[in-house]
């Protein structure tokens, strides 16, 4: 986080010790000036080093303007809602990247959208809404949403055209990448030859009748990925200079603005 304060800025400091009221005042406006201006900034610095920015990260910055004559703004991320710290802050500081929240969810660590089955966004995500209606399917919803979600039994007869989604957690026998599948269905339909697989009970998100540790997870002769799992953990090169443009933008605006404000209250 940036804090923007008057400590060191001899021109203030003058100002403050000849006319106190005003000056106070005036330092107060160019710092919330300032740090407004800081965010902006760095919103076009997000444009430039990141592909494609989507308007949720691009608003990812918030303000807190001084408070109680205290003589400090700050400029940082949002807090993000069920997360530890905010996913821009590795590409800030540096570190592993957070799990996003359907990630959690799924718990096989850092997802990765295949062209082959996920419905991408024009930014190269996928769609929020092919995320729901996976996370639904397989019973997750409220983990990653916050709310019920998930498809009921009563749901189910009702949805003739429900999205059929398995995940392959390791559990499972077989040489399939881990992700999460959509199964598809193949000439013969999904009918008697109904493949069965290992999983066990305590790892399943699918729904549906179970005979002990076996689940009919596969009913049909393909799944196509929509998710596979990436390297979690990995380090990440920040690229958001962060705290070079909030000092640039500080040292550029933040002494005309209080020259400016305390000129006109001056008269």
């Amino acid at each position: 986080m940036i804090a923007i304060n008057i400590k060191g800025v001899d021109v203030v400091r003058t100002m403050l010790a000849a006319a106190p009221k005003q000056a106070s005042r005036a330092a107060e406006i160019a710092l919330d000036f300032t740090a407004k201006a800081i965010r902006d900034d760095l919103k076009k610095e997000m444009r430039t080093v990141f592909d494609r920015p989507t308007p949720f990260t691009l608003n990812s910055l918030q303000v807190t303007p001084t408070r109680g004559h205290n003589m400090q703004a700050s400029v940082w991320f949002k807090e993000p809602a069920r997360m530890g710290q905010h996913y821009l802050v590795p590409q800030v500081e540096g570190g592993a990247r957070k799990l996003k929240g359907f990630e959690r969810g799924v718990d096989l660590g850092e997802l990765i959208p295949t062209r082959i089955g996920a419905k991408l966004d024009r930014y190269g995500n996928i769609s929020a809404g092919q995320i729901k209606q996976i996370m639904s399917v397989l019973g997750k919803a409220e983990t990653s949403a916050g709310y019920m979600a998930n498809i009921t039994a009563r749901s189910r007869k009702r949805n003739t055209k429900e999205r059929d989604y398995v995940v392959i957690d390791g559990q499972q026998r077989g040489r399939l990448p881990l992700g999460v599948y959509q199964r598809v269905q193949s000439g013969v339909g999904f009918g008697a030859k109904t493949k069965r697989t290992f999983l066990d009970r305590s790892k399943s998100y699918q729904k549906g009748r179970t005979r002990g540790r076996f689940a009919s997870v596969i009913r049909a002769r393909g799944l196509k990925p929509i998710l596979l799992e990436g390297h979690t953990g990995h380090a990440v090169k920040p690229l958001l200079d962060f705290y070079g443009v909030a000092h640039r933008t500080f040292g550029q605006v933040f002494e005309p603005k209080f020259s400016d404000t305390l000129k006109g209250m001056m008269g």
